[in-house]
């Protein structure tokens, strides 16, 4: 952004100058030259449409969503748990489902370029996408993993990964754990009821 805005503003401030100090030997306006140079620059520096792959390196935010590039990101077709989930392992000790999930996305995407494909917004307006490494579904990968559950509404070809990883006691499944997706919509709830002035009974 840096040099390309620094390229544009030079450029503006160049043709503003002109315009504001007019050679007195011209008689012609220099401010559709000006308008014209400012409207082309922005377009080209505008951000893709939204329904343009994103393609680049990715960070994890949690084990359902990613920043690639400016742009947040839901991986299409799951729930993995949020970042500050704590769940139960098999002799009902609690750990941190969220951050397991996560750190285990960042390790196996590391370093490489990923492209996400989206998809219809989610109902909050989030960017919601289809990513891949190489041919690799990233969503696929945690269901299979165990790391997140299948929305068998949105993406029903999921279904079968979660039951291996359900027969297999893998992630999630080897212990006890809420919903993300249940979970995330308790917390709307909560905020929502707030923020319109109730708060729970004591």
């Amino acid at each position: 952004m840096s040099l390309i805005l620094g390229a544009l503003l030079a450029c503006a401030a160049g043709l503003a100058g002109t315009l504001l100090c007019p050679d007195p030997a011209s008689s012609r306006s220099r401010l559709p030259l000006l308008v014209g140079v400012l409207a082309g620059g922005l377009a080209w520096h505008a951000p893709a449409r939204a329904d343009e792959a994103l393609r680049g390196t990715a960070r994890v935010i949690d084990g359902g969503t990613l920043m690639v590039g400016p742009s947040r990101v839901s991986l299409f077709g799951i729930a993995a748990p949020d970042a500050d989930q704590t769940c139960s392992d098999a002799q009902d000790r609690p750990y941190a489902c969220g951050r397991e999930a996560a750190r285990a996305l960042a390790d196996h995407i590391g370093g490489a370029a990923i492209t996400c494909e989206p998809r219809p917004r989610d109902a909050g307006g989030a960017l919601v996408a289809l990513c891949r490494i190489g041919d690799e579904d990233l969503a696929a990968w945690m269901v299979g993993r165990g790391l997140a559950l299948p929305d068998r509404g949105a993406a029903p070809g999921y279904a079968a990964a979660a039951d291996r990883a359900w027969g297999r006691r893998l992630g999630l499944w080897s212990g006890v754990f809420q919903d993300p997706a249940e979970r995330r919509g308790r917390r709307a709830d909560a905020a929502a009821l707030r923020s319109a002035g109730f708060a729970p009974a004591i």
